[in-house]
This record gives C-alpha cells, structure tokens and sequence, in this order.
C-alpha cells in the first residue's frame, strides 16, 4: 500500500501543529507530508490535472485518485489512522455543505487565529523519513 501524502500549508502554524500531531499517532508509518509549495505538489497537480486555485489549506492523496479536500480530506485522514478516531464519524452525520463550510470558515481565519511562520519549519530527525 502507498502512503497517503498529505499536501499541507507550510507556512501555517496550525497546519504544522497538526502534522506534528498525526506524525506522533501514525504508528503504522502510513503518511507522507509535503509543503503545497514544494516540488513534490507541483508533481501532484500536473499528473492528477487538480486545479490548485479551487482548495485551501490541505490536501489528502492516495497516489490512485483524484486529491481529497476540506471535510473528506479530514475524514480520509480519520479513517486511515484507524483506531478510537472513528469514533469523530460521527460527525458524517452532518451534511457536507456544513462540515466544509466549517472547513472553509477555520481555514480562512487560520493565519488570523493562530499566525503564520517566515519558513517552514525543518521536522525532527525522528520523523524525518515522512517528509518529501
């Protein structure tokens, strides 16, 4: 199986909170990170055909398909880790239109709320290994 690479805003101080984050639970090592600014993303975008102006913040791929944004971005994400985080499925019970709409809303206040880096920050050796 192909690691699913998680295409995310390096700049983004909540971003990188989170990668730190799913870097300490992925115990099965089944994620990759990569700056949206970065090679690897350009690569992304010209074999996939995804059209880099219609998302914000992160994106989730499986190497297979289409990149996944927004809520089912996250809830790819969920899925793969397995474990105690199916348990936020239960929020698929709300319409999609809400759960992006929340999405959209906390991504676009992200740099407001929480700040944004000069750089992106280098990961530690122990992680390393998932950065492209």
């Amino acid at each position: 199986m192909k690691a699913l690479i998680i295409f995310y805003d390096g700049y983004c101080v909540l971003c990188n909170f989170w990668v730190r984050q799913i870097c300490r639970w992925d115990y099965k090592d089944q994620f990759r990170f990569a700056s949206l600014d970065s090679k690897h993303a350009e690569k992304m975008f010209k074999e996939t055909g995804f059209d880099s102006s219609s998302f914000d913040s992160v994106l989730v791929w499986d190497q297979k398909s289409i990149p996944l944004t927004e809520s089912a971005a996250v809830f790819s994400v969920l899925r793969t880790l397995g474990g105690v985080w199916h348990l936020f499925f239960i929020f698929k019970l709300l319409p999609n239109v809400f759960l992006n709409w929340t999405y959209k809303c906390i991504a676009k206040r992200r740099y407001r709320w929480f700040g944004k880096k000069e750089t992106c920050p280098v990961p530690k050796d122990s992680i390393r290994h998932k950065f492209l």
